[in-house]
């Protein structure tokens, strides 16, 4: 899988992040094992951090649970002890102020695993390898730059330019993006059962629209595959 975080000191502070009051904050529980969406009240180095309490859970004072929070191009996430349980004037909890944080830069080009079925099609006609058009293939992993798509046979060689055509669900709207590429790569790759060729690809000339619908699906992924999908409520 391509890491999709750039691991950071790991000695810096939430103070250090600064992370704004009323951020999104997902705390995961141990006994009963549950995860929630609260929002971060505020905070005091070496105090406590305040959190809006959870609508339905049954964790006593004292029990440990993980952090997670975005801020800005950063996740942080820590352990921590719930230090008291507040019911008034509204209900919030205090937890242990970390004294360890895994802060994570999210890279600008992340690429997320998936699995997509794509369509490929010719650029010119008649100028390719293949006179099969169009050909189903998997897409194993994108960005928003490119893409590594994996077919039985070679599409092409490396310069070559090609349509992709795939669809997908952005924040549950159905999706179809169509937009030209380059190949620059191509790799069999080894050790399979069956024959599987893998095409490092290149997007080109993607409009405004398509790049923009691109990005929330790449970031979405990548919240998935990170756990945080709920910190943004998608």
């Amino acid at each position: 899988m391509t890491k999709a975080l750039e691991a950071l000191d790991s000695s810096r502070t939430l103070s250090e992040l600064n992370p704004r009051i009323g951020e999104k904050v997902q705390i995961e529980t141990r006994a009963p094992r549950g995860r929630y969406s609260v929002q971060l009240l505020g905070y005091r180095e070496n105090g406590s951090m305040m959190v809006s309490a959870p609508k339905h859970s049954s964790v006593n004072a004292g029990a440990q649970v993980t952090v997670r929070l975005m801020s800005g191009n950063f996740i942080c996430a820590f352990s921590a002890r719930i230090l008291k349980i507040q019911s008034s004037p509204f209900a919030y909890w205090h937890l242990e102020y970390p004294k360890k944080t895994e802060i994570r830069r999210i890279r600008s080009h992340t690429r997320v695993p998936v699995n997509l079925l794509v369509s490929v099609d010719e650029y010119e006609p008649d100028t390719g390898l293949r006179h099969d058009w169009p050909i189903s293939a998997m897409c194993t992993d994108i960005s928003i730059n490119g893409a590594c798509i994996d077919a039985a046979l070679p599409l092409g060689k490396q310069g070559d330019k090609l349509f992709v055509t795939t669809r997908f669900s952005v924040a549950g709207i159905d999706q179809v993006v169509l937009t030209p590429v380059l190949i620059r790569s191509v790799q069999p790759v080894e050790g399979g059962v069956t024959t599987v060729v893998s095409h490092g690809l290149e997007f080109l000339d993607m409009d405004d629209d398509t790049h923009l619908i691109l990005a929330g699906f790449v970031y979405q992924q990548f919240l998935i595959e990170t756990g945080n999908l709920e910190i943004l409520g998608v």
